[in-house]
């Protein structure tokens, strides 16, 4: 009778054992240590729907060692490794394959009949990509890669300045061409190759099933660019730093789209729930809303509770600009919204979630803190104005309960290891 019933389950593809019990799909996640992985792998474990061999090469960002590490399988790899034969033009049995000569990894991967889902938040090369093909044929269910808009930084002109489309992404015919917009957005270029390679596998040598997720700048908690927080912390100490946010004329109100990473997570998941239907597609994932440079700050202000931030257009040796990083416009979201069912987050939410978590990584986070302070102090807070912000540090840690000994000291006078700029030249030593 138990044969019979497994046989059933068997012949039915349930998702159930003998007893009931809900299968675990088997994951193997290159990268997820960083903002999107983490946000990933987070909601996969919460779920306690999954198996997780999670690959990096090692290091561990926020508090990923903590919030993920203890619920995965960890191995340490490097997709980037090549072979010392690898510069040896006359090497007859060199094997390149990086995922190869991780030997834990490779033999994980040969040891598991097929992962349900493999997730790639970390391929920038398209051999990385190749690589994977190869060692991971007929072992995938469906293949996930992280991608972005870049992609139609490197792609033939729009007709028109509308919203960006899935069916934009198309390379110039011209060669040329190609190599100038790949010399104009490096990044786009190689994320792109990433894209074509698994479309060429799945197509031309009856590779896994794929999806594309094309993100648009990533907001929420956890950036490893610092790109949000260096601005959140200018418009927080903004009255004492005194110094116009630089907005430079050509990109202060520059349209653009913005993802909340807490969206990703869901989506990766909605396409596993979703299943074949649904894959061999990629998919613009990000807000509703439209964005600008000055946008962003004014909503910053606005939650921060501030009165007046000013920005300065002005181009100057110093001047810097964090969003955009893509000039081809927003992008449209409609299929997303109508395959996958798509629901993105409303701005002010994810405005307010990502703020807060940043109110709370100010006193959480101190060395992550001092290193963005350590930047605006080189490029924004004048020297005459940085007494009154390092007590001004001490006020918000005071506010919450907390003293750094560094900053309670300034109090008297004493600069102790306080972050501060590094000096451009020797007259100001």
């Amino acid at each position: 009778m138990g044969q019979r019933i497994l046989l059933l389950a068997i012949l039915a593809g349930l998702s159930v054992n003998i007893w009931g019990e809900e299968k675990r799909l088997k994951v193997l996640s290159f990268g997820g240590n960083g903002n999107i992985g983490s946000a990933v792998l987070k909601r996969m474990i919460d779920s306690g729907s999954y198996d997780i061999v999670m690959s990096t090469r090692g290091s561990w960002h926020w508090d990923s060692e903590e919030r993920i590490g203890p619920f995965v399988r960890f191995v340490k790899c490097n997709r980037d490794y090549q072979p010392a034969c690898a510069a040896d033009a006359n090497a007859t049995d060199c094997d390149i394959n990086a995922i190869k000569q991780c030997k834990e990894l490779f033999e994980i991967i040969q040891e598991t009949d097929k992962f349900d889902i493999v997730l790639d938040f970390s391929g920038y090369e398209p051999k990385w990509i190749h690589d994977n093909c190869q060692v991971l044929k007929d072992k995938v269910g469906v293949y996930i890669y992280i991608s972005t808009d870049s992609v139609y930084e490197v792609s033939i002109d729009k007709p028109t300045k509308r919203p960006s489309v899935e069916t934009d992404a198309v390379r110039p015919h011209d060669e040329k061409e190609i190599k100038l917009l790949k010399r104009k957005d490096p990044y786009g270029h190689y994320k792109f190759s990433c894209e074509e390679a698994l479309i060429h596998y799945q197509k031309e040598k009856n590779g896994f099933p794929w999806v594309s997720l094309r993100l648009a700048d990533v907001i929420g908690p956890r950036d490893t660019t610092n790109r949000w927080w260096t601005y959140q912390l200018w418009v927080k100490f903004y009255p004492e730093i005194e110094n116009p946010i630089f907005m430079p004329a050509h990109v202060a109100n520059k349209i653009e789209s913005l993802t909340f990473v807490e969206d990703v997570a869901k989506v990766v998941t909605d396409i596993v729930d979703l299943g074949e239907p649904v894959w061999n597609e990629a998919y613009n994932i990000a807000m509703e809303e439209e964005f600008s440079l000055a946008n962003i700050l004014l909503r910053m202000r606005d939650g921060l509770g501030l009165k007046e931030v000013l920005g300065n257009s002005e181009d100057t040796e110093k001047s810097f600009y964090l969003y955009p990083t893509v000039f081809s416009g927003n992008m449209d979201i409609s299929k997303a919204k109508k395959i996958l069912k798509f629901q993105p987050t409303r701005a002010v939410e994810a405005f307010e979630k990502t703020m807060a978590w940043y109110e709370e990584a100010f006193v959480k986070y101190p060395t992550q803190r001092d290193i963005i302070l350590s930047e605006l102090f080189q490029t924004a807070v004048p020297k005459q104005n940085r007494d009154a912000v390092y007590l001004a540090i001490d006020r918000e840690l005071t506010k919450v309960g907390h003293t750094e000994e560094k900053y309670a000291k300034k109090k008297k006078g004493d600069l102790g290891s306080l972050p501060s700029a590094v000096p451009e030249d020797k007259d100001e030593l």
